[in-house]
Protein backbone atom coordinates (compact mmCIF):
# COMPACT_ATOMS: atom_id res chain seq x y z
CA UNK A 1 0.00 0.00 0.00
CA UNK A 2 1.32 2.82 -0.91
CA UNK A 3 1.95 6.17 1.17
CA UNK A 4 -0.24 9.02 0.39
CA UNK A 5 1.40 12.55 0.64
CA UNK A 6 -1.21 14.86 0.86
CA UNK A 7 -0.27 18.46 -0.30
CA UNK A 8 -1.49 21.20 1.70
CA UNK A 9 -1.83 24.75 -0.19
CA UNK A 10 -0.28 27.20 1.49
CA UNK A 11 -2.92 30.03 2.47
CA UNK A 12 -3.81 32.81 0.46
CA UNK A 13 -2.00 36.31 1.75
CA UNK A 14 -4.67 39.03 1.29
CA UNK A 15 -2.11 41.88 0.53
CA UNK A 16 -3.49 45.30 0.87
CA UNK A 17 -4.63 47.20 -2.09
CA UNK A 18 -3.50 50.36 -2.78
CA UNK A 19 -5.86 52.95 -2.82
CA UNK A 20 -7.05 54.08 -6.60
CA UNK A 21 -8.25 58.16 -6.26
CA UNK A 22 -12.25 58.16 -7.80
CA UNK A 23 -11.72 60.38 -10.93
CA UNK A 24 -14.81 61.70 -11.73
CA UNK A 25 -15.48 63.53 -15.29
CA UNK A 26 -18.65 65.45 -15.39
CA UNK A 27 -19.51 66.26 -19.36
CA UNK A 28 -19.87 69.91 -20.10
CA UNK A 29 -23.60 70.18 -20.74
CA UNK A 30 -25.25 73.38 -22.10
CA UNK A 31 -27.56 75.08 -20.01
CA UNK A 32 -30.83 75.84 -22.22
CA UNK A 33 -32.08 78.41 -20.52
CA UNK A 34 -31.38 82.38 -21.62
CA UNK A 35 -29.60 83.32 -18.35
CA UNK A 36 -26.55 80.46 -19.04
CA UNK A 37 -26.36 81.69 -22.31
CA UNK A 38 -25.23 85.40 -21.53
CA UNK A 39 -22.49 84.48 -19.16
CA UNK A 40 -21.15 81.48 -20.51
CA UNK A 41 -18.02 83.24 -21.31
CA UNK A 42 -16.95 83.96 -17.76
CA UNK A 43 -17.58 80.37 -16.56
CA UNK A 44 -14.12 78.77 -15.95
CA UNK A 45 -10.41 80.10 -15.42
CA UNK A 46 -7.73 78.56 -17.49
CA UNK A 47 -4.25 78.29 -17.70
CA UNK A 48 -4.83 78.24 -21.97
CA UNK A 49 -4.58 81.45 -23.15
CA UNK A 50 -6.01 85.53 -22.29
CA UNK A 51 -8.52 84.89 -25.40
CA UNK A 52 -10.16 81.50 -26.00
CA UNK A 53 -10.24 78.96 -23.38
CA UNK A 54 -12.13 75.76 -25.32
CA UNK A 55 -14.14 75.76 -28.43
CA UNK A 56 -16.19 72.43 -28.78
CA UNK A 57 -18.89 71.58 -31.29
CA UNK A 58 -22.83 72.70 -30.42
CA UNK A 59 -26.18 72.41 -31.50
CA UNK A 60 -26.74 75.45 -30.16
CA UNK A 61 -25.55 77.73 -32.68
CA UNK A 62 -24.87 81.27 -31.87
CA UNK A 63 -23.85 81.70 -35.11
CA UNK A 64 -25.23 80.06 -38.00
CA UNK A 65 -22.16 79.99 -40.07
CA UNK A 66 -19.80 78.59 -37.51
CA UNK A 67 -21.15 75.58 -35.37
CA UNK A 68 -18.15 76.24 -33.26
CA UNK A 69 -18.57 78.36 -30.66
CA UNK A 70 -16.59 79.46 -27.15
CA UNK A 71 -17.77 78.33 -24.30
CA UNK A 72 -15.41 79.84 -21.55
CA UNK A 73 -13.46 82.90 -21.61
CA UNK A 74 -11.66 83.66 -18.01
CA UNK A 75 -11.41 87.18 -17.41
CA UNK A 76 -14.15 89.07 -15.35
CA UNK A 77 -14.25 92.14 -14.26
CA UNK A 78 -12.72 91.74 -11.01
CA UNK A 79 -11.33 93.54 -8.57
CA UNK A 80 -8.03 92.53 -9.54
CA UNK A 81 -8.41 93.11 -13.17
CA UNK A 82 -9.91 96.86 -12.34
CA UNK A 83 -6.06 97.48 -10.46
CA UNK A 84 -4.77 95.63 -13.62
CA UNK A 85 -6.10 98.20 -16.03
CA UNK A 86 -5.12 101.14 -13.94
CA UNK A 87 -1.70 99.88 -13.83
CA UNK A 88 -1.86 99.53 -17.50
CA UNK A 89 -3.54 102.80 -18.04
CA UNK A 90 -0.90 104.87 -15.24
CA UNK A 91 2.51 104.96 -18.04
CA UNK A 92 -0.19 106.70 -20.60
CA UNK A 93 0.84 109.98 -18.46
CA UNK A 94 4.07 110.34 -19.09
CA UNK A 95 3.52 112.24 -22.20
CA UNK A 96 1.90 114.85 -19.89
CA UNK A 97 4.99 114.78 -17.47
CA UNK A 98 7.36 116.01 -20.85
CA UNK A 99 5.14 118.86 -21.34
CA UNK A 100 6.09 121.21 -18.56
CA UNK A 101 9.92 119.82 -18.91
CA UNK A 102 10.86 122.56 -22.22
CA UNK A 103 13.23 120.48 -24.93
CA UNK A 104 13.31 120.34 -28.56
CA UNK A 105 12.93 117.72 -31.15
CA UNK A 106 15.13 115.53 -31.64
CA UNK A 107 15.06 114.86 -28.02
CA UNK A 108 18.82 115.84 -25.87
CA UNK A 109 20.87 112.94 -23.89
CA UNK A 110 19.08 114.85 -20.54
CA UNK A 111 15.60 114.12 -21.73
CA UNK A 112 16.16 110.71 -22.72
CA UNK A 113 17.68 109.70 -19.36
CA UNK A 114 14.85 111.10 -17.72
CA UNK A 115 12.42 109.08 -20.40
CA UNK A 116 14.65 105.77 -19.66
CA UNK A 117 14.96 106.11 -16.00
CA UNK A 118 11.25 106.39 -15.19
CA UNK A 119 11.02 103.49 -17.52
CA UNK A 120 13.02 101.52 -15.81
CA UNK A 121 11.74 102.55 -12.48
CA UNK A 122 7.88 101.61 -13.81
CA UNK A 123 8.84 98.66 -14.94
CA UNK A 124 10.66 97.25 -11.62
CA UNK A 125 7.54 98.41 -9.59
CA UNK A 126 5.26 96.43 -11.93
CA UNK A 127 7.31 93.23 -12.64
CA UNK A 128 7.94 92.99 -8.41
CA UNK A 129 4.22 93.82 -7.69
CA UNK A 130 3.12 91.77 -10.88
CA UNK A 131 1.47 89.15 -8.55
CA UNK A 132 -1.06 91.62 -6.89
CA UNK A 133 -2.33 91.65 -10.75
CA UNK A 134 -1.63 88.10 -12.39
CA UNK A 135 -4.20 86.57 -14.01
CA UNK A 136 -4.24 82.29 -13.97
CA UNK A 137 -1.46 81.17 -15.35
CA UNK A 138 0.81 83.69 -15.37
CA UNK A 139 3.99 83.09 -13.47
CA UNK A 140 5.74 86.32 -14.28
CA UNK A 141 4.98 89.95 -16.10
CA UNK A 142 8.18 89.75 -18.28
CA UNK A 143 6.35 89.55 -21.26
CA UNK A 144 3.23 92.26 -20.42
CA UNK A 145 5.65 94.27 -18.71
CA UNK A 146 8.79 94.07 -21.20
CA UNK A 147 6.81 93.97 -24.31
CA UNK A 148 4.97 97.66 -23.32
CA UNK A 149 8.13 99.56 -22.36
CA UNK A 150 10.48 97.87 -25.41
CA UNK A 151 8.06 99.15 -27.97
CA UNK A 152 7.77 102.69 -26.91
CA UNK A 153 11.35 103.18 -26.64
CA UNK A 154 12.23 101.73 -29.97
CA UNK A 155 9.42 103.72 -31.61
CA UNK A 156 11.14 106.63 -30.07
CA UNK A 157 14.65 105.66 -30.92
CA UNK A 158 12.95 104.38 -34.68
CA UNK A 159 12.02 108.20 -35.57
CA UNK A 160 14.14 110.89 -33.72
CA UNK A 161 12.79 114.21 -34.26
CA UNK A 162 9.42 112.38 -34.46
CA UNK A 163 8.74 111.43 -30.68
CA UNK A 164 5.41 112.65 -31.09
CA UNK A 165 4.56 108.82 -32.89
CA UNK A 166 6.38 107.31 -29.72
CA UNK A 167 3.93 109.30 -27.43
CA UNK A 168 0.99 108.75 -29.58
CA UNK A 169 1.64 104.92 -29.15
CA UNK A 170 1.76 104.89 -25.55
CA UNK A 171 -1.02 106.69 -25.34
CA UNK A 172 -2.83 104.07 -27.24
CA UNK A 173 -1.82 101.07 -25.60
CA UNK A 174 -2.61 102.32 -22.35
CA UNK A 175 -5.94 104.11 -23.06
CA UNK A 176 -6.96 102.33 -25.96
CA UNK A 177 -6.07 98.59 -24.64
CA UNK A 178 -7.07 99.25 -21.04
CA UNK A 179 -10.77 101.27 -22.09
CA UNK A 180 -11.05 98.34 -24.40
CA UNK A 181 -10.74 95.28 -21.98
CA UNK A 182 -12.56 97.48 -19.13
CA UNK A 183 -15.74 98.21 -21.01
CA UNK A 184 -15.58 95.10 -22.87
CA UNK A 185 -15.70 93.24 -19.97
CA UNK A 186 -18.57 95.41 -18.08
CA UNK A 187 -21.13 95.72 -21.07
CA UNK A 188 -19.74 93.44 -23.92
CA UNK A 189 -22.58 91.01 -24.64
CA UNK A 190 -22.56 91.09 -28.14
CA UNK A 191 -19.30 89.26 -29.25
CA UNK A 192 -17.24 89.83 -32.73
CA UNK A 193 -18.18 87.00 -35.11
CA UNK A 194 -14.20 85.97 -35.29
CA UNK A 195 -13.05 85.96 -31.89
CA UNK A 196 -16.50 84.81 -29.06
CA UNK A 197 -14.11 86.41 -26.27
CA UNK A 198 -13.95 90.04 -27.53
CA UNK A 199 -16.90 92.23 -27.88
CA UNK A 200 -17.84 95.16 -30.15
CA UNK A 201 -18.24 97.37 -27.12
CA UNK A 202 -14.55 96.53 -26.09
CA UNK A 203 -13.57 97.33 -30.02
CA UNK A 204 -15.08 100.55 -30.15
CA UNK A 205 -14.14 101.64 -26.40
CA UNK A 206 -10.56 101.05 -28.05
CA UNK A 207 -10.94 103.16 -31.08
CA UNK A 208 -12.49 106.25 -29.27
CA UNK A 209 -10.11 106.28 -26.44
CA UNK A 210 -7.15 105.43 -28.05
CA UNK A 211 -7.76 107.84 -31.17
CA UNK A 212 -8.81 110.29 -28.24
CA UNK A 213 -5.73 110.09 -26.22
CA UNK A 214 -3.27 109.30 -28.88
CA UNK A 215 -4.30 112.40 -30.71
CA UNK A 216 -3.98 114.48 -27.34
CA UNK A 217 -0.32 113.01 -26.63
CA UNK A 218 0.37 113.71 -30.10
CA UNK A 219 -0.67 117.49 -30.57
CA UNK A 220 1.08 118.29 -27.13
CA UNK A 221 4.34 116.43 -28.28
CA UNK A 222 4.44 118.04 -31.35
CA UNK A 223 7.21 120.26 -32.26
CA UNK A 224 6.58 123.17 -33.22
CA UNK A 225 2.87 122.53 -33.54
CA UNK A 226 0.23 120.81 -35.71
CA UNK A 227 -3.50 121.09 -36.27
CA UNK A 228 -5.56 118.97 -33.72
CA UNK A 229 -7.77 117.78 -36.49
CA UNK A 230 -4.63 116.69 -38.07
CA UNK A 231 -3.37 114.54 -34.51
CA UNK A 232 -7.12 113.65 -34.67
CA UNK A 233 -6.62 111.67 -37.87
CA UNK A 234 -3.38 110.01 -37.65
CA UNK A 235 -4.36 108.76 -34.04
CA UNK A 236 -7.62 107.68 -35.54
CA UNK A 237 -6.25 105.57 -37.95
CA UNK A 238 -2.90 104.04 -35.70
CA UNK A 239 -6.29 103.20 -32.99
CA UNK A 240 -8.24 101.17 -35.64
CA UNK A 241 -5.30 99.05 -36.84
CA UNK A 242 -4.15 98.85 -33.34
CA UNK A 243 -7.65 98.14 -32.37
CA UNK A 244 -8.40 95.39 -35.14
CA UNK A 245 -5.01 93.54 -34.23
CA UNK A 246 -6.06 93.32 -30.44
CA UNK A 247 -9.51 91.84 -31.47
CA UNK A 248 -7.93 88.72 -33.23
CA UNK A 249 -7.14 85.42 -31.20
CA UNK A 250 -3.57 84.99 -29.14
CA UNK A 251 -1.74 82.88 -27.14
CA UNK A 252 0.78 85.86 -26.37
CA UNK A 253 0.35 89.00 -24.73
CA UNK A 254 -0.65 91.30 -27.47
CA UNK A 255 1.26 94.80 -25.80
CA UNK A 256 4.05 93.76 -28.62
CA UNK A 257 1.54 93.37 -31.52
CA UNK A 258 -0.98 96.27 -30.77
CA UNK A 259 2.41 98.94 -30.09
CA UNK A 260 3.49 97.23 -33.12
CA UNK A 261 0.48 98.20 -34.97
CA UNK A 262 -0.19 101.67 -33.81
CA UNK A 263 3.54 102.88 -34.50
CA UNK A 264 3.84 101.63 -37.93
CA UNK A 265 0.43 102.87 -38.99
CA UNK A 266 1.18 106.34 -36.89
CA UNK A 267 4.37 106.41 -39.08
CA UNK A 268 2.76 106.15 -41.71
CA UNK A 269 0.00 108.22 -41.29
CA UNK A 270 2.41 110.76 -40.38
CA UNK A 271 4.64 111.29 -43.08
CA UNK A 272 1.00 111.25 -45.58
CA UNK A 273 -0.90 113.72 -43.43
CA UNK A 274 1.55 116.17 -41.93
CA UNK A 275 3.82 118.07 -44.59
CA UNK A 276 7.71 118.30 -43.07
Amino acid sequence: MGTQISEKQSPAIDFPQPRRKAIHFQPVVPDESPQSKIHWHVAIPSRLSNETIAIIPTTDLTSPVDPYVPIFCHRVLSTQEFRRRLWHMTPGLLPLLLWVIPHTDPWGWILWSVVLGLTLMTATIMLRRFSRIARPGEDHGYDAVLAYAVVVLATLWLFPGREEIGMMTLAILAFGDGSATLLGLKFGERKLPWNGCKSWVGLWAFIAMGTLAGAIMFWGEFRPGVDFRLALGVSFLASLTAGLVESFPSLRNDNLRVGIAAAGTGAIAHFLLIPS
